[in-house]
């Protein structure tokens, strides 16, 4: 991240390989399906990005395999942080994109992370979720990672027309008090344009408020550390 002077690896833990192609990665032949399943070195996946200091390793389709790859492997839930173990001392930042289902590939995010960002979209529906996600990081902590702690809540897509979205915030912020990221992200077409042209948004349109939001969330959550 050339703007705030940090080196950041991106982990994509989703077989919908969203992120990977949102940050336009290609050309790569190892992905962490590969290095999860068959023990390869993560420095052989990463691969580095058209921005400064941002890399990614990518994730494809056959990392849906991994469930049923790893059914019969012994503390299959520490596999992605024995994978990480080497590479975190070259990086300020490893951020793990997961899918928002509770898999055996997001366990092994939840038990290699020390932190985990809550995004939100203000539905009803996801407050409800919201609930019962907490409730399995508690689990995860007690069991698998003594470590692990929320770093805060993040509103995204937020409509700020909407009635909803402003009683939601208050509500997860009687619920979480200085865990709600001050910075939220609303919906803006920048960031929908930016994703069609698989780049990030502050390269796609530096001046849009999509990018700001976003460099301010970063900076929001450096100054947490």
């Amino acid at each position: 991240m050339v703007d705030l002077k940090k080196k950041v690896l991106l982990i994509d833990n989703d077989s919908q390989g969203n992120l990977t192609q949102a940050i336009g990665a290609s050309g790569y032949d190892t992905t962490i399906y590969e290095c999860i399943t068959k023990g390869i070195s993560i420095d052989k996946a990463i691969i580095k990005t058209d921005i400064t200091d941002l890399d990614i390793v990518p994730a494809n389709i056959n990392y849906a395999n991994a469930e049923l790859a790893l059914a019969n492997v012994k503390d299959k839930e520490f596999l992605l942080k024995k994978t990480l173990d080497g590479a975190l001392l070259n990086y300020d930042y490893v951020l793990i994109d997961c899918s928002p289902s509770l898999s055996l590939t997001t366990l092994n995010a939840l038990v290699a992370a020390d932190s985990v960002l809550i995004p939100l979209e203000p539905s009803i529906f996801n407050l409800q979720g919201i609930a019962q996600l907490v409730k399995i990081i508690k689990l995860v902590t007690d069991s698998l990672n003594k470590n692990l702690k929320i770093k805060g809540v993040l509103l995204t897509r937020v409509d700020a027309r909407s009635h909803l979205a402003k009683e939601i915030k208050v509500q997860l912020k009687e619920t979480f008090g200085d865990k709600l990221f001050d910075t939220a992200i609303h919906q803006n077409i920048a960031i929908v344009k930016s994703q069609i042209a698989k780049k990030p948004v502050l390269s796609y349109e530096r001046l849009s408020k999509g990018s700001r939001e976003y460099l301010e969330l970063a900076k929001e959550v450096i100054k947490r550390e």
